[in-house]
């Protein structure tokens, strides 16, 4: 797990920098006491898991900018791949954040060692792997997980939480915006067969993530704190989507 404090003045104020570009300021720790033992846990265990996706899409970011600046991309592209970097920082954060404010991260095993990139065939030129990035880990997992976030958020009554879901939320959006602009300036750069091949990778990928989110529906503890959803909370948000 990374440190997320630092005794090196100099780094808080890249921190402070940003943390001024969070769409809402982080609320101060809510009291919870209200809620019993089986609550918080299920919530903390689920926040726990965000971490890692979210650090998750820190890598797979930097990865993606790393491939558009070998490929020459425009200024205004790198610049918003750069943008998506920092949100997903400050997601990592304010995950942690919400973890420990649950109790802390005692007896969880969150590992950020090896968060697991996409594969990538061993023959995979620079704009086909960017590509596939922008189109299954932008445009499609970006759009899909702003609506499992919007029935979270919908779900959570704690105000503090429910606000950290919000700000989370509103980035997303963006996000996947980001991304059908950044399909939209480099997909020229692929050929007809390459095209279909990712057309049809994406219209997979959304299935399975709405399969797995349908699976992941199940209730339960932890609804009040962003910790579970049910099913029909999803459905009436891809319904209305």
């Amino acid at each position: 797990m990374i440190e997320l404090s630092t005794s090196v003045g100099l780094f808080r104020r890249f921190v402070a920098d940003l943390d001024r570009t969070s769409p809402h300021a982080v609320p101060d720790p809510p009291d919870l006491s209200a809620y019993d033992a089986a609550t918080r846990e299920a919530a903390r265990f689920a926040w726990a898991t965000r971490i890692v996706d979210e650090y998750r899409s820190v890598a797979v970011f930097s990865e993606l900018l790393r491939l558009l600046t070998d490929l020459e991309a425009s200024y205004p592209a790198l610049c918003a791949v750069h943008r998506l970097i920092g949100d997903e920082l400050r997601h990592t954060e304010v995950t942690t954040r919400v973890v420990e404010w649950l109790g802390g991260r005692n007896g969880l095993a969150i590992d950020l060692s090896d968060v697991g990139l996409p594969p990538r065939d061993d023959d995979e030129s620079a704009v086909v792997r960017a590509l596939h990035i922008i189109g299954r880990e932008l445009v499609v997992a970006e759009e899909e997980s702003i609506y499992a976030l919007a029935a979270y958020r919908n779900a959570t009554t704690e105000p503090a939480i429910r606000s950290v879901l919000d700000g989370v939320l509103v980035d997303e959006v963006r996000h996947a915006a980001a991304g059908r602009a950044l399909l939209s300036e480099l997909g020229g750069r692929l050929d007809a067969v390459e095209h279909a091949r990712l057309d049809a990778t994406m219209h997979e990928d959304r299935e399975t993530l709405r399969d797995d989110y349908r699976r992941s529906a199940r209730g339960g503890a932890g609804r009040a704190l962003g910790g579970s959803i049910e099913r029909a909370d999803l459905e009436a948000i891809w319904e209305r989507l």
